[in-house]
């Protein structure tokens, strides 16, 4: 979705800020979306990482691999359980290609596990449409421009025409969980109740509000 003023079209404006188009063109043109990971590259070495030994990380590190574990799995449960609904289908095939889709991430983000796989399913239905997977820590300087609320949150999904134009932004997540999360916070709730209370609403058949927020947003997209 352009506006008439040359901005990129965002999914909530009041999580994303609105983008000229130059800002993404340096990174695009330089062919950095086009070296990220293929989804089967990224999963392999998640999985490689996650079959590393504990011994020796740090206490961070060691908490992130735990993440990294439990977002394999819950990853995979939405592939087995998740079917695309035909809105969805319609939505993804009513746009103009070809597009280059980056999905700027990490796999210890539980957003992501409950995100990325629509996304794939997404862009297998389209032979125009390829998909990109840019780690966190190794493009913070991509990140850095689509940061939400001055924060580096992911993940990010960023579609582009052939010239680096992004056509539409999503993320880190839905706004109903966002919302949750933001008055868990607001009323002092300690970080493991907000983290629990994420996990359980994503459990509870979450994906399908990322599903139904990248429905609009792509019928949306001129």
């Amino acid at each position: 979705m352009i506006a008439s003023n040359d901005v990129v079209g965002i999914a909530t404006e009041s999580l994303q800020p609105i983008f000229e188009l130059s800002m993404t063109g340096p990174f695009f043109k330089a062919g950095r979306i086009h070296s990220g990971l293929s989804f089967d590259a990224y999963m392999e070495q998640w999985r490689e990482k996650n079959a590393l030994p504990m011994q020796g990380l740090d206490p961070v590190e060691r908490r992130t691999r735990f993440y990294s574990k439990y977002n394999l799995d819950r990853q995979l449960l939405v592939s087995e359980q998740w079917r695309m609904s035909s809105s969805f289908r319609e939505a993804i095939l009513s746009l103009h290609g070809p597009q280059t889709w980056m999905f700027l991430t990490d796999d210890w983000c539980i957003d992501s596990a409950y995100s990325l796989p629509l996304v794939r399913e997404a862009a297998a239905l389209r032979e125009d449409v390829t998909i990109h997977i840019l780690l966190k820590d190794d493009n913070l300087d991509i990140l850095d421009r689509y940061l939400t609320n001055g924060s580096r949150s992911i993940p990010e999904f960023v579609a582009f025409d052939e010239e680096g134009v992004p056509l539409m932004i999503w993320g880190p997540q839905p706004d109903a969980i966002r919302n949750i999360r933001r008055d868990l916070m607001d009323g002092g709730a300690e970080g493991s109740i907000v983290s629990s209370t994420t996990v359980d609403w994503y459990a509870d058949h979450g994906w399908l509000e990322v599903e139904r927020e990248l429905t609009e947003l792509m019928l949306d997209v001129d």
